[in-house]
């Protein structure tokens, strides 16, 4: 039995993009830029979707789900429209969508950008009333912003990664007591190497909120089987009381429609696509973003950071590309480039970790300076900033690890350059940049980093 809604309209367009996060709004601006006089549609569930980065600062620094919503206005302006819709079917034969509504739309290009769901473990307990994922919604995140934050006293987080450390610090603005729990021995352990994690660490019991590391979860407790969730219950045997749990380990690729098309899956998880975004079966068809296969820049093997600044490459890359290849524009790999703050400590980091390089059996230095981030360092709103560049023994840069104050993230998209170009140590010797009191060190950490590096080259062969 058909249980479709009947088909009411039918549109035809050059290209349609399913989803309108980072990466399907990327693609959707870059095509209507690159290729003017195409009809771009882009349907997507809610009309101004949230800003997926700013999810934990609507519960602290915003105040507010609206204050976090990403914009239409630059892809309105070139032309593109939006359809407040949801995709049930695709005709990959007949170059078909249909929607929920009753569209159907004809489309000679298609790109898939339908993101990630939040992944629940199958924890006992985890489906008690006051447990918790986030989900990239305006609904959901308005729920939780107005009924259920508000009710919650002593919420424990279950995940020490970037979004668990960045909700908690922000929960905790408005007085909820938070424990961060995390099963490896210290947080944000996946990005950083140890002595960054300390750091952060450090900051955040500075602020309050308590830390649990190196246990994993057993059991979400709460009265009978279905009562509200009143403990987390630890691997050790410890017990978080808890009347909120967010649960924050991680995502899964929503690949329903890429799946449904017979679309090429990737071992590493989403769906296969080439250097230019395009899928295996269909070059008429394209993916991007979380949903997408990611290949790290330097190993060339499956990367699992996924990022809004990754998919919004990825977008400009399949937006360029999406009537011709005309363009030379192709994604060369993922490097996963993180920032975030605690308080006024800001730390981010770009590329391979030393210890993650050692695991590969990669011998590696790595250069390391401290430096105030104005100059002279009297010059008001000095702090020092802490860098470490990681270097193969061949001179190559792998990656880099900041802390600092608000100039870091600006320090690591110079790294993040770096290590897209290729670059070696002797090249970064001779950074040359621009210099101002306000706003930069005396002398670029990336250079006094290199030159560290090359001592210990030089030194010890």
């Amino acid at each position: 039995m058909n249980t479709q809604s009947p088909i009411i309209e039918e549109r035809m367009v050059d290209a349609l993009i399913i989803g309108g996060g980072p990466g399907g709004m990327s693609a959707a601006i870059t095509a209507a830029q690159v290729w003017p006089g195409r009809k771009i549609l882009l349907i997507r569930r809610e009309d101004e979707p949230v800003v997926p980065c700013g999810i934990p600062y609507i519960f602290g620094t915003l105040k507010g789900v609206d204050h976090d919503l990403l914009s239409n206005a630059p892809f309105r302006a070139l032309g593109g429209e939006i359809l407040v819709d949801s995709v049930l079917s695709i005709d990959r034969e007949a170059r078909t969508a249909r929607t929920a509504s009753g569209v159907l739309v004809h489309w000679q290009r298609l790109v898939l950008a339908t993101g990630t769901e939040p992944y629940l473990p199958p924890i006992p307990g985890v489906t008690r009333p006051g447990v918790f994922a986030i989900r990239k919604d305006y609904e959901h995140l308005e729920y939780l912003f107005e009924e259920l934050i508000p009710g919650v006293q002593r919420l424990a987080v279950v995940g020490g990664g970037f979004i668990g450390v960045e909700f908690a610090d922000e929960v905790h603005k408005g007085g909820v007591a938070v424990t961060v729990v995390e099963q490896l021995p210290h947080l944000l352990l996946r990005n950083f190497d140890q002595e960054v994690s300390v750091l952060v660490e450090k900051a955040l019991r500075a602020r309050g909120v308590d830390i649990h590391t190196g246990s994993g979860v057993t059991a979400l407790e709460g009265e009978g089987e279905n009562g509200p969730v009143q403990s987390v219950r630890l691997a050790n045997g410890e017990q978080v009381e808890a009347d909120g749990v967010l649960v924050a380990i991680g995502d899964r690729r929503n690949v329903v429609l890429a799946e449904a098309l017979d679309l090429t899956m990737a071992r590493g998880g989403g769906i296969w696509v080439d250097a230019f975004q395009r899928t295996r079966e269909d070059p008429a068809i394209f993916a991007v973003g979380d949903c997408a296969f990611k290949q790290d820049v330097l190993l060339r093997r499956s990367a699992h950071s996924l990022l809004a600044s990754t998919a919004a490459a990825e977008g400009r890359t399949a937006g360029m590309n999406l009537f011709g290849l005309r363009n030379e524009r192709y994604n060369a790999g993922t490097i996963a480039i993180y920032a975030s703050m605690i308080g006024d400590l800001a730390f981010g980091c770009a590329g391979m970790t030393a210890a993650a390089a050692r695991a590969e059996g990669l011998s590696v230095v790595v250069g390391r300076i401290e430096v105030p981030d104005h100059h002279p360092p009297s010059m008001p709103g000095t702090r020092m900033m802490t860098s470490a560049l990681i270097f193969s023994r061949s001179g190559l840069l792998l990656g880099g690890q900041i802390v600092g104050g608000a100039t870091t993230a600006e320090v690591l998209n110079a790294i993040g350059i770096a290590i897209q170009a290729r670059l070696s140590v002797h090249d970064l010797v001779s950074f040359q940049f621009g210099s101002h009191p306000r706003l930069t060190a005396p002398a670029h950490p990336i250079a006094l980093c290199a030159l560290d590096a090359l001592h210990q080259l030089s030194t010890h062969g």
